[in-house]
């Protein structure tokens, strides 16, 4: 890949996080039923530990109970699954985690067929990614909104043109925090990332105050 283009990705590469979701450095992932710390099983060694507060539901209408834990359930998947595509981006299916027609899809089909075609991923073991759901708000039957605090320490590197890690050069180092706030929508009884926006990036910071 021409050097030109390689710097070029390496300004667009950091985000929080579910999908973190990882755009531009200027944007910016979960959820439990119940307050505390959860630590997932790690895909690979990447360890990914979620941890929560009582999320603030806001409302048109009373929303069921029942479709504030999907949104809670389905934003965890996405989340967890934008991780495991950035470990392995060629074997990505963009569509489990984006709504159709929408920034999020063409923000991530773009991305991930950049890093397969640059066998660019996320080592695992390097780092880890926290996610802190500030509020869940649930707009009507087709839309949402869910505002996080994330902190993402993994580093993506350039694997070249072999398998093992030993060649492998520093793609993204770069630790950072984000208030983020992602766009929702249903899609076949699905909740899915339309788009997302960072309020606030602090790098070499953790704005969130997670416990490490």
């Amino acid at each position: 890949m021409p050097f030109r283009k390689l710097r070029k990705l390496r300004k667009c590469l950091f985000i929080p996080v579910l999908f973190g979701l990882c755009s531009c450095v200027t944007q910016g992932g979960v959820l439990q039923l119940d307050t505390g710390k959860l630590v997932l099983s790690p895909m690979g060694e990447m360890s990914m530990v979620i941890d929560t507060v009582p999320p603030t539901i806001h409302a048109s209408t009373d929303a069921p109970i029942d479709m504030v834990e999907q949104l809670r359930r389905d934003f965890t998947a996405n989340d967890l699954y934008y991780h495991e595509c950035m470990v392995a981006p060629k074997k990505c299916d963009v569509t489990r985690i984006s709504a159709p027609n929408s920034p999020q899809r063409a923000d991530l089909t773009r991305r991930v067929r950049d890093f397969s075609v640059a066998n660019i991923h996320s080592r695992t073991g390097s780092g880890v990614a926290l996610v802190r759901i500030d509020s869940l708000s649930i707009i009507d039957a087709n839309n949402a909104i869910v505002n996080t605090c994330s902190y993402n320490s993994i580093v993506m590197v350039d694997g070249r043109a072999t398998d093992s890690p030993v060649d492998d050069i520093i793609f993204n180092d770069a630790v950072a925090s984000y208030l983020s706030a992602w766009m929702l929508t249903m899609d076949h009884g699905v909740w899915k990332i339309h788009s997302w926006t960072s309020s606030m990036t602090k790098f070499n910071f953790d704005q969130c105050g997670f416990t490490k």
